[in-house]
């Protein structure tokens, strides 16, 4: 039988205490909140700024509520909004059930491609009324008469948006109120509303 010296014993916890410190420190986003803070914060541990609102987030005193970017006025809008989903979701490609995540359908009725988008959206939760509120300006042209579809999700394809993994929609099985607005450049905003029923975020069958 093998036995264990004290020089091996002596490494095995300076190894497991060194493997703490770096879990402790580790910052993969480099916004110099650590990793294992982030959900304390309710925070992206993969996204310097969750909230979109310009601010860094160790910086910022609220990274989860971004102010309202969307301007009063403008001409009228030649686009709308369709489908906003937040449960019920299904992956375009596969024709499949795919995760609960926010989904908006925008449809294009101008003559002229529409691109410069701002989207702000907020969760409230149904129960505590927390309420979080997210800033994002995806690179989307949505063609002339016809629509696209954003995705906050995983945000690795095009059309797709980096969900906050500690946010509301998923860490809290109370029912949802969100609430969307869309601005495109010099043009009034559209908005819409959708309830996510209790019980949190599902992922696909």
């Amino acid at each position: 039988m093998k036995t264990i010296t004290s020089i091996t014993l002596a490494a095995l916890v300076l190894s497991a205490g060194l493997a703490h410190a770096q879990t402790a420190t580790a910052d993969m986003d480099g916004d110099g909140v650590p990793d294992i803070s982030e959900p304390l914060l309710h925070s992206d541990p993969m996204n310097p700024d969750t909230d979109g609102d310009g601010l860094n987030d160790l910086a910022d005193s609220d990274p989860v509520t971004a102010a309202d970017p969307i301007t009063a006025g403008g001409a009228a809008a030649p686009y709308r909004l369709g489908e906003i989903l937040v449960e019920n979701n299904v992956d375009p490609a596969t024709h499949r059930d795919a995760p609960d995540h926010l989904e908006v359908q925008i449809l294009n009725d101008g003559a002229a491609d529409l691109s410069g988008l701002t989207v702000f959206y907020t969760i409230t939760d149904a129960d505590s009324g927390a309420v979080e509120s997210y800033v994002y300006h995806p690179a989307l042209v949505v063609a002339a008469g016809g629509e696209a579809r954003l995705h906050v999700d995983e945000g690795t394809a095009p059309g797709h948006l980096r969900a906050n993994p500690n946010s509301l929609y998923v860490t809290r099985l109370a029912g949802k109120h969100i609430a969307v607005a869309v601005q495109a450049d010099g043009f009034a905003a559209v908005r819409g509303t959708v309830e996510k029923d209790p019980g949190g975020a599902e992922t696909a069958d």
